[in-house]
C-alpha cells in the first residue's frame, strides 16, 4: 500500500512565504513618501499658525524663512520632506495683525512639487501637491 502525503513541502511554502514578503515591501516602500509628506504638512500648520499667533499677541513683525533645505520659523527649524528642495530661498513677512502677502513657495522633488501658496492676506494658505 502507497502512501500520499497532501500537504506542501518545506520548500514550497518558503516559497509562498517570500512572495508574500516581497508584495508586503513593495506595498509600503510606495506609500513611504506620502506619510512623510503629510506629517511634514502636519508639522508646518502647527509651526505657521504659532508664528503668526505669536506675531499677533507681541504686535511686531514675525519673519519665515524658506531656505533651500528647510524652514525657520523665529530661530526653530524645520526640514522639509526628504529629497524636497526649495529653489528660490525667500523670507515672508507675517505682520502684527497676521497679515501676509501673497505669494507662493514651490518645493521640488525630481518630478513632484509641493505649492505652498498664500492667497488670502489673512495668514491663511493652502498646500497642492503634484
Amino acid at each position: 500500500m502507497k502512501h500520499t502525503s497532501r500537504g506542501y513541502t518545506l520548500l514550497e511554502s518558503l516559497i509562498v512565504l517570500g512572495l508574500v514578503a516581497g508584495m508586503l515591501f513593495i506595498g509600503t516602500t510606495v506609500n513611504a513618501p506620502k506619510v512623510s509628506v503629510t506629517r511634514w504638512t502636519a508639522s508646518f500648520d502647527a509651526r505657521w499658525q504659532q508664528v503668526r499667533l505669536t506675531a499677533q499677541t507681541r504686535q511686531q513683525v514675525a519673519v519665515v524663512d524658506f531656505q533651500a533645505t528647510g524652514i525657520s520659523f523665529n530661530g526653530q527649524k524645520l526640514a522639509y520632506p526628504r529629497g524636497y528642495l526649495n529653489q528660490k530661498p525667500q523670507k515672508i513677512r507675517v505682520l502684527a495683525t497676521g497679515y501676509v502677502a501673497p505669494t507662493t513657495v514651490i518645493l521640488t522633488q525630481q518630478m513632484h512639487t509641493i505649492k505652498i501658496i498664500f492667497s488670502l492676506g489673512g495668514g491663511a494658505y493652502r498646500i497642492v501637491q503634484t
